[in-house]
Order: structure tokens, then C-alpha cells, then sequence
């Protein structure tokens, strides 16, 4: 090869990253990976609510990972939270308020205000929980024990 032609290749791989830096190609497929990864969390957080409202404690354990969903005490941990019995916690309404990553983009949270009526009391409570995520491989998994915590 010749020495211009060399010159010139690097030449236009130079001006190639520093036009996509500058253009902020970087920031963008970096933005569209973490877009993606909290559109999971938000998809993964509404779908474990409804799980939690519908009493479907099974499920609601299926997004811990593979080897702690058997240890899980759903039921448990909600009466930990709501101090109250789950039988007698109506949940009526949750809307996401927030959901962020760390800056590895292997962590999540995404905080959630909720309604919920304390049956045979006529108290209706509105607690923001905090629902905390870790990224194994490509797969997003609650981490529900200390989600569930106050």
C-alpha cells in the first residue's frame, strides 16, 4: 500500500469519529440502549403491580432471578410494607412517577405512587414504592426483597 493511501485512510477515519462524536452518534445509541432498557423496566414494573392487584403472588415472584424466585414470600413482604394482611390491601390505581439507570446501565429503579384502600377500614392510603432492577446478561430482574422494604 501506498504511503498517500494509508495517510488518506487515516485521514478519513480522523474526520469520521469526529464527526460522529460530534454529531453525538455515541450519546445516541448509548440513549437508545438505556431508552430500551427502561421501557423494560417500566413494562416489567406496571405488569408486577397488576400481578400484585390481582393476588398472583407467583408471578409477581417470576421477575426476582431463576434461583431466588422459589425463596420469594410475596405475601410476606407486601404485609412488611403495607402492614397490612395482603387479603385486606385493595390496590386501585398505580402510576410509574420515575425510572432511572446507574450509570453502568445494570442497575434500575422506578418509583411508583400507588392507591391502595385498607378493606373494612375505609383508609385509603397513596405509598410511593421504589422498585430496584439488576441487568443479568440481557434479562432484567427485580431484586424484590429490598423492593418491598421500607
Amino acid at each position: 500500500m501506498k504511503k498517500t493511501s494509508l495517510i488518506l485512510i487515516i485521514v478519513l477515519i480522523g474526520v469520521g469519529a469526529f464527526f460522529a462524536y460530534d454529531a453525538g452518534l455515541y450519546e445516541k445509541i448509548f440513549t437508545h440502549f438505556m431508552s430500551e432498557d427502561l421501557a423494560i423496566l417500566k413494562k416489567q414494573s406496571l405488569s408486577f403491580m397488576e400481578d400484585i392487584q390481582f393476588k398472583d403472588f407467583k408471578k409477581a415472584a417470576s421477575y426476582h432471578s431463576p434461583e431466588d424466585q422459589e425463596k420469594v414470600d410475596i405475601p410476606r413482604l407486601i404485609e412488611k410494607m403495607f402492614k397490612v394482611k395482603p387479603e385486606q390491601l385493595d390496590i386501585m390505581e398505580y402510576e410509574i412517577l420515575e425510572k432511572s439507570l446507574d450509570s453502568s446501565g445494570n442497575r434500575g429503579r422506578v418509583k411508583i405512587m400507588t392507591k391502595v384502600n385498607i378493606l373494612n377500614t375505609g383508609k385509603i392510603k397513596n405509598p410511593e414504592i421504589i422498585l430496584y432492577y439488576h441487568k443479568k446478561g440481557d434479562k432484567w430482574f427485580m431484586e424484590l426483597e429490598s423492593s418491598l422494604h421500607r
